[in-house]
C-alpha cells in the first residue's frame, strides 16, 4: 500500500498528537535570527528543535542543509518502518517497508514527529526565501506579475487579489501557464537559477 500525501498537510500545517520530541516551550526571539533579515520572524518560528536552530542561526538555508533535513526526515521515517520520499512540489510518497498496516493517523503522527525533529519548515523556508528574498507583500508581487504577464489588466488591485485569495476563487484562469508561473515564481528569481 502506497500513500501519496501532501507534505504540507502532514508536516507543518496539520495538528497532530504529541510525539517524543516536543516543540520548544518558548518562542525564540527573532533577534537571534537577525542575519535572516526580513525572514527573521519565520526563522524563529521554524526553530522548534536544536537541529533547526543549528541550520537557521546563520540566517541562511543552503541547498545542502535542506537536503540533509529531508534525508534525516526520511531516515527517521525508515525507523518507523516507512519509506518516505518528498517531491519537489511538496507532495510525498510514504510506503510501508514491512507490509505493516497502520492508520493514516498513526503514520501522520510518525511524520509529524520526524518533521518536528528535522525538516519542520526548513524546506518551505528554503523555497520561500529564494522565491521572495526581500519578503515583499505577496499581494504586491502577485498582482505585478499577473499584470506583467497579461493575465489581468492594470485595474486589477492588490485588494482584489487578497479578497479573491481569501475566497479561493479568482476572476482569472488561475491554472493558466502564466498565472501558475506567477503563483510559483512571481519575481522570476527561481528561473534565474
Amino acid at each position: 500500500m502506497a500513500w501519496a500525501v501532501s507534505a504540507l498537510a502532514l508536516s507543518g500545517c496539520a495538528q497532530s498528537a504529541p510525539g517524543p520530541v516536543e516543540p520548544t516551550p518558548h518562542r525564540i526571539d527573532p533577534a537571534v535570527f537577525a542575519a535572516a533579515g526580513p525572514w527573521a520572524v519565520e526563522f524563529a518560528e521554524a526553530a522548534v528543535a536544536p537541529y533547526q536552530v543549528g541550520i537557521l542561526s546563520d540566517g541562511v538555508i543552503t541547498a545542502d542543509e535542506r537536503a540533509d533535513a529531508r534525508a534525516r526526515t526520511s531516515k527517521c521515517m525508515r525507523g518507523h518502518g516507512y519509506r518516505y520520499e518528498e517531491h519537489r512540489d511538496g507532495a510525498a510518497d510514504i510506503d510501508p517497508l514491512h507490509r505493516q498496516s497502520e492508520s493514516i493517523e498513526q503514520v501522520a503522527s510518525y511524520l509529524a514527529d520526524c518533521s518536528r525533529r528535522f525538516d519542520h519548515d526548513i524546506s518551505m523556508l528554503f523555497d520561500a526565501v529564494r522565491r521572495n528574498p526581500e519578503h515583499r507583500a505577496e499581494a504586491a508581487i502577485q498582482v505585478a506579475c499577473l499584470q506583467r504577464s497579461g493575465v489581468v489588466g492594470a485595474d486589477y488591485t492588490e485588494r482584489r487579489w487578497r479578497s479573491e485569495q481569501a475566497d479561493d476563487h479568482f476572476s482569472f484562469e488561475e491554472w493558466s501557464p502564466e498565472a501558475t508561473r506567477c503563483r510559483l515564481d512571481p519575481l522570476g528569481l527561481l528561473r534565474q537559477g
